[in-house]
């Protein structure tokens, strides 16, 4: 032990004893110490079992450094860094991990140490969180939370996380117009035809070039959604070599994601799930809105400075896929139209391809395999709701034969 002499900022004598130990871990030497009013032999042995203290509870301490001061947040973005290096997710997934902490971050103090988190501050943030979003969403990032904390345990060796076991998500009731929506997700054949007819009919109300191509492309969309099934995202992802139009097939191989890439908006990524990679017959009217799409692609590349060629076919007039945004709103705006009551959008038709399916007897199996679903639950919700239907409509065939 030693000590020196400095003077306070009162201006008063004062001694810091220090003491030398080695770190049992790292084998290096590291030092204590105490400030002591005087350097007498009472202070000096006071100064010692002080000292000796302080190295006892260094060397039990087995909390490695960085995680006494790390923040939550800063956890968050160590754990993303880490994922986007090691998951193999792809790129739509990576973009949809950054948003989940971004919202995770809203709901936790930026100041909050991973080493004092618990299912206090945890339920807190759920608690709020459930104020202003749906179950599944907070469900969804939930997980995320889970994840970073698993991250934790295996990174910086804690113990003990067991404490998220007792955090509750609370559930929300549907309402009733809530279910109907959701059961009523579909359109007939009969509506399909109505709504696409008011897309195209209202190219001729506009003079503005840009919504023209957007209102042609809509109405070339939504029937093609409605004939195949797909997701909106693999829709415009499509590219001329996807296409063999002689033996009327589409190979379905990616979804967009919504990034800047040069001059452009929108990059082809892989598809949602492996089974979702698939080839699908088409019809003729299908490879007929494909060709019109493709020539409009080409008088825009001749006649539009705007228009740059990157590949798609369902695009705006500047060539990018057309964003599905737009076409949402130009979905819901016809709808309204033509008096459509349903809350319905592009992903409404996939779900209308599966009711036709459905009614046409075609089997789940066979369903699940042309719209890429690896659950069956997912397309058997909306199977039960079309068989629902034609049950009913049974009976009432019945009922006219019994009178």
């Amino acid at each position: 032990m030693w000590y020196e002499e400095y003077t306070d900022k009162h201006g008063q004598l004062k001694y810091r004893f220090y003491e030398k130990y080695k770190d049992p871990y790292t084998d290096k030497w590291r030092r204590v110490c105490v400030n002591m009013n005087k350097k007498g032999k009472q202070s000096q042995k006071e100064a010692q079992r002080r000292l000796n203290e302080r190295i006892e509870a260094k060397i039990k301490d087995k909390t490695p450094n960085n995680i006494k001061t790390l923040t939550f947040h800063q956890l968050c973005d160590e754990w993303l860094d880490t994922y986007k290096k090691t998951s193999g997710a792809k790129q739509t997934t990576i973009v949809l991990r950054k948003c989940n902490i971004k919202f995770i971050k809203k709901y936790i103090p930026k100041d909050v140490l991973v080493k004092n988190i618990n299912n206090v501050i945890l339920q807190e943030f759920i608690d709020e969180a459930h104020k202003e979003v749906s179950h599944a969403y907070l469900t969804h990032n939930w997980s995320t939370v889970k994840n970073i904390l698993n991250y934790a345990k295996n990174h910086y060796d804690i113990n003990n996380i067991d404490f998220i076991d007792r955090v509750i998500i609370p559930k929300k009731a549907k309402s009733r117009e809530e279910i109907k929506a959701k059961r009523e997700n579909y359109l007939e054949k009969h509506e399909i035809d109505k709504l696409v007819e008011n897309i195209y009919n209202s190219i001729d109300e506009t003079d503005v070039k840009a919504n023209k191509q957007n209102l042609l492309m809509t109405s070339y969309i939504v029937e093609f959604l409605a004939l195949n099934g797909m997701r909106v995202g693999e829709l415009l992802a499509i590219q001329p070599k996807n296409i063999d139009f002689k033996n009327k097939t589409l190979e379905i191989d990616g979804t967009i994601h919504w990034t800047k890439q040069g001059n452009g908006y929108g990059i082809k990524d892989t598809t949602k799930t492996e089974s979702s990679y698939r080839t699908i017959s088409l019809t003729s009217r299908s490879c007929d809105i494909l060709k019109k799409a493709m020539l409009q692609n080409k008088k825009l590349a001749q006649w539009e400075p705007k228009y740059n060629d990157r590949g798609f076919i369902f695009t705006n007039i500047k060539g990018n896929p057309l964003n599905t945004v737009s076409i949402n709103k130009i979905v819901q705006k016809s709808a309204k139209n033509v008096c459509i009551k349903k809350h319905i959008s592009s992903h409404s038709m996939r779900h209308s391809h599966i009711s036709m399916l459905s009614q046409l007897g075609v089997s789940l199996k066979a369903i699940m395999e042309r719209v890429g679903h690896t659950d069956h639950n997912t397309t058997l919700k909306i199977y039960s709701h079309v068989t629902e239907q034609m049950d009913k409509d049974m009976m009432n065939k019945l009922e006219k034969i019994s009178k």
